[in-house]
């Protein structure tokens, strides 16, 4: 009587193809779950320049703190999660705009802003920015330049300068 039972050598290949395809679908996974936080962020990013601008079109001054804004930051972007929002109101380098950035975690040191006024001629003003921090002494990124803003738009940012210690994209 002949045995229909699998060999192991025919176990051990389905195990192996499975498990490949299982790393395979979990580097995907991570892509796909850290583009979504990056297009949270975005959408953050947005509101937020649309409320400031709001604010100085009602006060005539940029706002100076985010309670400023009328709208909802969420709890996670207030300083308890893995991303924050800032301001950039210097008015010594003409600087206005908006950001919010990774604090913490795979990608710590990356971000997005956007500003309405800024002393950097190579970079179109009003556009969206995604930023890789490299050196200085606030969170850095250690990943290889691009290898985040190009790795969640999938090549598609330009690379616009490295200005004061940070890599800079503007996104499409």
């Amino acid at each position: 009587m002949k045995n229909k039972a699998f060999t192991l050598i025919e176990l051990l290949v389905a195990i192996l193809i499975i498990g490949i395809l299982a790393a395979i679908a979990f580097a995907q996974y991570n892509k796909v779950v850290e583009k979504s936080k990056a297009t949270h962020a975005l959408t953050l990013l947005q509101a937020m320049y649309q409320s400031a601008t709001r604010y100085e079109l009602s006060t005539g001054n940029w706002p100076n703190s985010i309670e400023l804004l009328d709208i909802d930051i969420p709890p996670d972007f207030k300083g308890g999660g893995e991303w924050e929002v800032g301001l950039e109101s210097v008015p010594a380098s003409d600087t206005l705009g908006v950001l919010v950035r990774c604090k913490k975690g795979k990608y710590t040191g990356v971000g997005f802003m956007k500003y309405r006024k800024h002393s950097y001629s190579v970079i179109p003003k009003e556009t969206n920015l995604c930023f890789e921090r490299q050196r200085g002494n606030s969170p850095i990124f250690n990943g290889a330049r691009g290898s985040y803003c190009n790795k969640i738009f999938d090549g598609k940012p330009k690379y616009v300068s490295d200005k004061v210690q940070t890599n800079i994209w503007a996104l499409p």
